[in-house]
């Protein structure tokens, strides 16, 4: 597990450098990211698109027991990615506003999946029921601090905004070992949770 910040004072300024401009420029907070995909092979895809000034491209595929190649992830695995590294920047961002050290940062992302939605079996729904966001870190400040500075970055991640609006995200928070904030609901308990996302 690893995520220290070793440049905070730079990382709060741009952050609230950033804050200022947006609010004297409102337009400039305007952005229209954008990808642009393309089938290759029976499942697997290809997204490419420009940023920071240069060419990235990463693929999917499902594995073959879904048809694909086994490739590379299937497409649930960049959603779950996307939550943990949005909420993992904006950890970093807060944690740099509120001048709390961090160490450490590992963030686990779970969800339930029920493919029969997704193959028209029964009455159950295509999309994820639920995520958990199994925040683990390090860090000399105070319990409380931590907590606020995880959920003030849950708050403001755009991914994190966005999926808690369709179904429930919930914060598990372990701070130096202990588990100090944990907003699941009991059918969401370790137990359960082990035994519906094998």
């Amino acid at each position: 597990m690893s995520g220290e910040l070793t440049n905070a004072p730079h990382l709060r300024e741009v952050v609230l450098s950033t804050r200022e401009r947006l609010a004297r420029e409102p337009a400039a907070a305007r952005m229209r990211p954008w990808v642009s995909t393309r089938l290759e092979q029976d499942v697997r895809a290809v997204a490419r698109f420009m940023q920071y000034d240069q060419p990235y491209e990463f693929y999917c595929d499902e594995s073959v027991a879904r048809a694909g190649l086994g490739s590379a992830p299937s497409p649930m695995r960049y959603l779950l990615s996307g939550l943990a590294f949005c909420l993992q920047v904006w950890c970093a961002k807060v944690a740099a506003l509120h001048d709390a050290a961090l160490h450490e940062l590992q963030i686990d992302v779970r969800t339930l999946l029920d493919m029969r939605g997704e193959h028209l079996v029964d009455d159950v729904p295509a999309h994820p029921q639920w995520f958990v966001l199994d925040v683990r870190l390090r860090s000399p400040a105070a319990p409380d601090a931590v907590i606020a500075v995880v959920r003030e970055a849950a708050r403001r991640c755009p991914v994190t905004s966005l999926v808690s609006e369709a179904v429930p995200v919930h914060l598990l928070i372990t701070h130096n070992g202990a588990t100090t904030y944990d907003d699941r609901p009991d059918e969401l308990s370790e137990e359960h949770e082990e035994m519906t996302t094998r």
